[in-house]
């Protein structure tokens, strides 16, 4: 039978998504291994990346970007037999500085995780990226 997440395991899995936004934004990829268990598996939509050295080596493309800003929305999660599973809607910002140009790629993601708490608290297990949407355009 499926258990309940009480309002603390439903406010860790929130921080748990933060967490993952703010390593990734501030580019410290070695804080996804605080988010990640081990052996996790990161569907881009492009790739799949399996354990924590794939995982960092993939979150390095987003070092072509002048900075990135992922801001998260709703999020629904589901208890599971083994943890629980989650959406999280997220509007990502990438900024790309060429010169004078600058533009602003805006995308609409949905994150479909699946959790398992771990001795260190909840882990991301699976994360599967679902682009809903994107945007260039030019910002001053």
């Amino acid at each position: 039978m499926t258990g309940a997440l009480d309002l603390a395991d439903r406010q860790a899995l929130t921080d748990l998504v933060a967490r993952y936004a703010l390593a990734v934004d501030t580019r410290d990829f070695a804080d996804l291994h605080q988010v990640f268990v081990p052996d996790a598996t990161l569907d881009t939509g492009r790739a799949v990346r399996t354990g924590m050295d794939q995982i960092t080596d993939a979150m390095q493309g987003l070092l072509r970007y002048e900075s990135t800003s992922h801001l998260l929305g709703q999020q629904v999660v589901q208890p599971t037999d083994d943890g629980a599973t989650g959406i999280t809607y997220c509007t990502a910002h990438h900024l790309t500085v060429d010169g004078d140009l600058r533009t602003d790629t805006v995308m609409q993601i949905h994150y479909h995780d699946r959790y398992v708490r771990t001795d260190d608290g909840w882990r991301i297990v699976t994360r599967r990226l679902d682009v809903r949407w994107r945007d260039t355009q030019p910002v001053s």
